[in-house]
């Protein structure tokens, strides 16, 4: 596999990081060692910061417990219409385009570890929110937000047959795992820390 070189510099949206991160209430990344059939798991570490220009400017430093995985630094903003400057993809954007890109990724793995042979593929989705925020003065409190639909379209040319492809998108289903978390109750825990004290709420 040749290595791509990218053209990142301190004002491109996504760069890569040459030093390591680190995060002070997680203890450092590591990956356990399993035995074949035994769950590998991932995790994904985010640092965010507010940026000194304001207006929803954001800065995310993302990097994992997976090996050369890297440290990469991205730029998150809100549209016009909600107070940000739209340089940069919303948070939802980049949320839907993780789920998009996953599930392509076990595309693309399930495909070779099955030996699928795929002409083209292509996915295509469409994520709805929901939100009682409308800036018009409403209370914190009787703010909610909501996932409402996420509907993805597959787009496979093949010369496989379709129950054969059928199965195989099932499989890639099943196994992204960013599709799982939104498609099952995943456990979510929120602490606060106050001048470094922990404090856990629900």
């Amino acid at each position: 596999m040749e290595p791509i070189e990218w053209d990142m510099s301190s004002t491109t949206i996504v760069r890569k990081l040459s030093e390591d991160a680190e995060q002070a209430t997680f203890p450092p990344p590591h990956l356990d060692k399993v035995k074949q059939g035994e769950l590998l798991k991932f995790h994904a570490h985010i640092n965010v910061e507010q940026m000194p220009q304001g207006h929803h400017l954001k800065k995310a430093t993302i990097f994992s417990n997976v090996p050369n995985g890297g440290t990469w630094e991205l730029i998150c903003d809100e549209g016009t219409a909600v107070g940000g400057r739209g340089s940069a993809p919303s948070p939802i954007m980049y949320f839907s385009a993780g789920l998009a890109l996953c599930m392509m990724s076990h595309v693309e793995m399930l495909a070779q570890l099955s030996g699928i042979h795929l002409k083209k593929v292509k996915l295509e989705q469409k994520t709805e929110f929901s939100t009682t925020l409308n800036f018009g003065g409403i209370e914190a409190e009787k703010v909610f937000g909501k996932g409402e639909r996420v509907e993805i379209h597959l787009m496979i040319e093949s010369d496989e047959t379709e129950e054969k492809l059928v199965e195989f998108a099932h499989c890639c289903r099943q196994a992204c795992m960013s599709l799982q978390t939104v498609a099952n109750a995943t456990p979510v825990t929120t602490s606060l820390y106050l001048n470094s004290k922990a404090i856990t709420f629900e």
